[in-house]
C-alpha cells in the first residue's frame, strides 16, 4: 500500500514538473515587446514584465490601453471656436492672419501629440492611434484650416485604437476631415465622385486587386449624400436630396447606402486579412506569413472585428518572438523621437521642437505626403536622412545638460529659446536684467552657417535651443541684445551674401512664458526694416517688461505654452494656465550614469548596454572608457534605428 501511495505521489509531482512553472521573460524579450508595442522600453516597465511569461506580459500590455489621452489637450480646444464658416468671406489680409493663427494651433496640436507619446502610460494606445492615422489617411489641408476637426479625428483614432474596427470604419465615413479630403461633398446623385469609394476599397479594407472598377462606381453611388455642413463648422451631414436611391450591386452583393457598404465590406473575408497584413507589417516583419495572417484574420472576424483578440494573437505568435525578425523594422521618425525620450528618460526641454524634428525626418503629423500616407520601411533611411536622424538624436541628448544641475536655493531660472544664422562666425547674445545687470554674454555656437547651407526661410526649421541661466534676484525686466551683426559686403568671389542673425522665440521666468512677439524690439541699424519681434536681423535689442506683460491678457503665454519650468524638469504641464492638471512626474536622467543605474544588472556592464536599446548587436564598436561617450556612440549607431 505504501509503495502504491509513493507511486501516486510521484506521478502527480511528475505531471506538475512536466507542466513546469511559467518561464519568466528574459530582459531582451521584455524590451522587444515594449519596443514593438510602444515607443521604446523603459527600464522600470521592463522590470515589471520580467517575472511574467509571454502570455501574461502581452495581456498586461493590452490591459493598459486607454481611450483618452493622459496629457491635457491644448487650451485652444476648450475655447470658443474661430469663425471657420465665414473665413472665405474675409478680406485677404484678415484671411492670411486667420490662417496663420490656425497653423500655429496645428503646430501646438502636433507638439501635444508627441508629448503624449512620450508621457503616456499606455504606449500601445498611441502606437495604434498613429497606425490608424496612417491607415485612414487624411490631412490638415482638407479641413479648411479647421484644427478642431483634425483633433476630433485624432480623438476618434484614440478611442478605437484597440477597440473595434467595424466601429472605426463606420465612423470614418461620417468624419468631416475624411469626407472633405476625399471630395465627398462633390459626390452627388447623377454626378458621383469616386475618390472616397476608391480609397475605401484600395487603402481601407480590401487592398489592390480585390475589386473591380464597377465596384468602385457602384459604391460611389451608394455613398452619395454624405457631406459636411459649413453652417455648423463642418459637422457631418447627410443630404437626402443628393443621395442616389437606385439599387446598387457591388462585390457580388446588393446594397443601398453607406451602412450597406460597410456591412458588405465587413462580411468580405479579404477585409480582415488586409488589416491582419498591415498589423503584421507594423509589429512583426515587412513580409507577412500567409498562414499566420490567415489565422489572425480568423481571430479578428471571430471577434466581430474587436482588435484586442487579434493583437493578442499577433503578439503571441512565434514569429513575433523569433530572433530572426529582430531588427527587421525601421523606426518611423516619431517612434524614434518618442522612444529616445522614454528609453533614456530625456527631459522635455523644448516640446515645440519635437514636431519640427519629426518633420525634418520626413514625418509631419497631420500632414502626410499623399492619400497613401507614409510608406515607411526602408524609405525612412537614406544617406541624407541618416545624417539628419543622428543630428536630431544628438540635439535631444544635449538637452540633458540644461537640467543636469538644480538651481541654487533662492534663485530663479531664466530660460531663453533662441536660434541663429551664422556667417563668418556665430551671432552673439548679451542678456541683462532689471537695471542693466549683466547676466550672460555668449556666442550662439549652434547657429546655422549660412555660408555653407544657405538661408533657412522657415523659422520652424531653425536650430532652436533653450538656454537656461541662473538668476540671484527677482526678475522684473529682461533685455536681450544682438551685438555683432556682420553687415558685411558681398563675398569677393561673387557667391551668395551671408550675414549673422539672432532669433528669440520666448523667455521663461518663474514658470511663466513670455513670447517675443509681445516684447518691444529696437533695431540700431537704420537700414534694417522692422520685422517680427524676436527676429533680430541687425544689431538691436528685445525688451521684456514683465510687470507690463503680466498685466495684459495675452502677455504671458502660459495658456498656450504651459509651464516650461515643469516640462524642463521631471514634471510636465501641457496646456498650461491656472487649474490645468499636471502629469505625474517623469523620471529624468541627467547623464549616462543615471540611465545605467536603471538597467538590469546584467546590462550595466559596458559591453552589454546595447541590449537595453537595440534588437541586434551594434554595427560599430561602441566600447568606450567614458560612459557618456559610450552611450552617445550607441544612440548614433545605425542599429539604434531598428526595432
Amino acid at each position: 500500500m505504501r509503495i502504491i501511495l509513493r507511486l501516486l505521489v510521484a506521478l502527480v509531482l511528475g505531471q506538475f514538473a512536466a507542466a513546469g512553472p511559467v518561464a519568466a521573460l528574459p530582459p531582451d524579450e521584455a524590451r522587444h515587446l515594449l519596443t514593438r508595442a510602444g515607443f521604446g522600453a523603459e527600464a522600470a516597465q521592463a522590470a515589471a514584465l520580467a517575472p511574467l511569461g509571454r502570455e501574461a506580459a502581452v495581456d498586461r500590455v493590452l490591459a493598459a490601453t486607454r481611450t483618452t489621452p493622459s496629457v491635457p489637450s491644448p487650451a485652444f480646444l476648450s475655447g470658443t471656436w474661430p469663425n471657420y464658416r465665414d473665413m472665405y468671406a474675409l478680406p485677404q489680409e484678415q484671411r492670411d492672419l486667420f490662417n496663420q493663427a490656425r497653423r500655429a494651433e496645428l503646430q501646438e496640436l502636433k507638439t501635444w501629440w508627441l508629448v503624449e507619446m512620450i508621457a503616456t502610460p499606455a504606449p500601445l494606445t498611441e502606437r495604434m492611434t498613429l497606425f490608424w492615422h496612417n491607415h485612414f489617411v487624411s490631412a490638415f489641408e482638407a479641413t479648411g484650416q479647421n484644427v478642431h476637426r483634425m483633433w476630433n479625428q485624432n480623438d476618434l483614432f484614440r478611442r478605437e485604437s484597440t477597440g473595434n474596427f467595424a466601429t472605426l470604419l463606420r465612423a470614418i465615413l461620417a468624419d468631416p476631415v475624411m469626407l472633405r479630403y476625399l471630395d465627398a461633398s462633390t459626390n452627388r446623385k447623377g454626378r458621383p465622385n469616386e475618390n472616397l469609394a476608391r480609397e475605401l476599397l484600395e487603402l481601407f479594407t480590401l487592398g489592390e486587386g480585390h475589386y473591380a472598377e464597377t465596384d468602385i462606381k457602384e459604391i460611389a453611388r451608394a455613398l452619395t449624400g454624405l457631406g459636411v455642413d459649413r453652417e455648423t463648422h463642418w459637422d457631418f451631414r447627410f443630404y437626402p436630396s443628393q443621395h442616389d436611391t437606385g439599387p446598387k450591386t457591388f462585390l457580388g452583393k446588393t446594397g443601398q447606402d453607406a451602412a450597406d457598404v460597410v456591412r458588405v465590406l465587413l462580411e468580405h473575408p479579404r477585409t480582415a486579412q488586409y488589416i491582419a497584413e498591415k498589423l503584421w507589417r507594423e509589429f512583426v516583419s515587412p513580409q507577412p506569413d500567409p498562414a499566420e495572417v490567415a489565422r489572425i484574420a480568423a481571430v479578428l472576424r471571430g471577434a466581430t472585428y474587436d482588435l484586442k483578440p487579434a493583437l493578442r494573437a499577433l503578439f503571441l505568435s512565434d514569429a513575433f518572438w523569433d530572433r530572426r525578425n529582430r531588427g527587421s523594422l525601421i523606426k518611423a521618425p516619431v517612434v524614434l523621437i518618442a522612444g529616445l525620450h522614454r528609453e533614456l528618460g530625456l527631459p522635455l526641454v523644448d516640446p515645440g521642437a519635437l514636431a519640427v524634428h519629426a518633420r525634418r525626418l520626413g514625418q509631419d503629423l497631420f500632414e502626410p505626403p499623399n492619400v497613401k500616407g507614409w510608406p515607411g520601411g526602408e524609405t525612412w533611411i537614406t544617406p541624407a536622412s541618416l545624417v539628419a536622424r543622428n543630428d536630431v538624436l544628438g540635439r535631444l541628448l544635449d538637452n540633458r545638460g540644461l537640467v543636469a544641475a538644480p538651481l541654487p536655493t533662492g534663485t530663479e531660472g531664466l530660460a531663453i529659446r533662441v536660434a541663429g544664422e551664422a556667417w563668418q562666425g556665430p551671432p552673439r547674445m548679451r542678456v541683462t536684467i532689471n537695471d542693466g545687470t549683466l547676466l550672460a554674454e555668449r556666442d550662439i555656437d549652434f547657429a546655422v552657417d549660412t555660408s555653407r547651407f544657405g538661408r533657412i526661410p522657415d523659422r520652424n526649421e531653425w536650430a532652436w535651443r533653450v538656454l537656461r541661466l541662473p538668476v540671484d534676484q527677482p526678475v522684473k525686466r529682461v533685455v536681450i541684445q544682438f551685438v555683432n551683426d556682420g553687415a558685411a559686403p558681398p563675398p569677393r568671389d561673387g557667391g551668395p551674401r551671408g550675414d549673422r542673425n539672432l532669433f528669440i522665440d520666448w523667455i521663461e521666468v518663474a514658470g511663466r512664458v513670455y513670447p517675443a512677439t509681445r516684447a518691444t524690439q529696437r533695431l540700431n541699424n537704420p537700414v534694417c526694416r522692422p520685422t517680427r519681434s524676436g527676429d533680430l536681423h541687425c544689431n538691436g535689442d528685445l525688451t521684456f517688461d514683465l510687470a507690463s506683460l503680466d498685466g495684459t491678457a495675452d502677455g504671458a503665454a502660459d495658456a498656450n505654452a504651459g509651464s516650461m519650468a515643469g516640462m524642463m524638469g521631471s514634471g510636465m504641464a501641457m496646456g498650461g494656465g491656472p487649474g490645468r492638471p499636471a502629469l505625474p512626474p517623469r523620471k529624468v536622467n541627467a547623464d549616462a550614469a543615471a540611465w545605467i543605474a536603471t538597467l538590469p544588472g546584467a546590462w550595466q556592464r559596458r559591453d552589454d548596454r546595447w541590449r537595453a536599446l537595440m534588437p541586434i548587436a551594434p554595427v560599430s564598436a561602441a566600447a568606450a572608457t567614458d560612459d557618456e561617450a559610450g552611450l552617445r556612440a550607441l544612440i548614433l549607431d545605425p542599429a539604434y534605428q531598428l526595432m
